[in-house]
């Protein structure tokens, strides 16, 4: 792929963020009134790797308590301290913490993002609790884990693009681009949308999963109002561009080719699933276009209905959001 020079970037940047300013107003809604709520991110990751080897047993007895979702309430018998060992002393696992203290230096900063979120949340749904938070070494998997209310944050999932340990554990470079700090926040509103969203059947059709992935992000979108596109949807600026000019064309060929109702596994894998490009429509187009385009019809049923968020969230039907959203691009 061929990159714009210097000047035609600055540009396309400002316009994009001018576009995302003014789309964000609708999601913008006054949450003064909502005390901002208490959270701690309990680091268990560090509290871990800080540990004395050399006295292992007696230090992990003194964080026991406060980590027993990871170490129980029972005193660790000796095969689980010598797995405990093994794990804090993995060279890979070692690398990972050193450059997680050095993109999280503190937890404080993480933790008041988290809260301003949060207020949002109570905003929409008052009848929300908090979650109980904790951080984690994961070994780069499971980057959120959110189940009964506990929500777990694997953050060596977001050392940064330029971490040399994800190159050296060869995770392909789209990935890798993602792995930041700016997007932990939207992966932690993603998961938690999945307790408001209904999934779609199995054999659910492509514009099923289409506005299923685009509830997602306009969940993630009305807890933070003021995200830009290009971590909302994992997008580079360039890819923006890319569905800016080609929004008409796209859509005529999701019409032409009936890919709308289609079902098969290739479709949804070619059109929803991640990838570093969209094979049929050629190595310069972004992937996920049926995610996007998902996207532009829920924001259009949103701007033409009278629906809260919770109306939308609950709206199992694809095709009626289609059609009153009277999405036609290019008009």
């Amino acid at each position: 792929m061929r990159f714009f020079s210097f000047y035609a970037n600055i540009l396309l940047f400002f316009s994009l963020t001018l576009f995302t300013a003014c789309e964000n107003n609708q999601f913008k809604v006054d949450v003064s009134d909502i005390p901002v709520p208490k959270i701690e991110i309990k680091d268990y990751g560090t509290a871990l790797f800080s540990l004395n080897r050399d006295s292992l047993p007696q230090e992990l007895a003194i964080i026991q308590k406060d980590f027993s979702l990871f170490l129980g309430t029972e005193p660790l018998i000796d095969e689980q301290i010598i797995q405990l060992s093994f794990y804090i002393n993995d060279p890979l696992l070692n690398d990972l913490y050193k450059e997680y203290l050095s993109s999280f230096p503190s937890i404080e900063n993480l933790e008041n993002e988290t809260a301003n979120a949060f207020q949002y949340l109570l905003y929409y749904f008052p009848d929300s609790s908090i979650p109980e938070m904790y951080a984690y070494i994961s070994g780069v998997h499971d980057p959120i884990i959110f189940q009964d209310n506990i929500l777990v944050l694997g953050l060596d999932n977001y050392l940064g693009a330029d971490c040399k340990i994800y190159a050296r554990m060869g995770i392909p470079r789209y990935k890798i681009r993602t792995m930041t700090p700016q997007y932990v926040l939207r992966d932690v509103f993603s998961a938690l949308s999945l307790e408001k969203i209904k999934a779609p059947p199995t054999d659910g059709t492509v514009l099923e999963y289409m506005i299923y992935e685009a509830k997602k992000l306009f969940f993630v979108r009305s807890m933070l109002p003021v995200i830009d596109d290009s971590i909302l949807l994992r997008y580079t600026v360039e890819q923006l561009s890319w569905f800016n000019e080609k929004e008409k064309a796209l859509w005529k060929y999701y019409i032409e080719n009936e890919l709308l109702f289609k079902t098969d596994y290739e479709s949804l894998k070619k059109f929803i699933n991640d990838a570093p490009f969209t094979s049929v429509l050629g190595n310069d187009s972004p992937p996920r276009t049926g995610v996007w385009l998902g996207y532009k019809i829920l924001l259009a049923y949103a701007k033409n209905n009278e629906v809260s968020l919770s109306d939308i969230l609950s709206n199992n039907n694809a095709q009626e959001i289609l059609n009153k959203s009277k999405y036609k691009p290019g008009r």
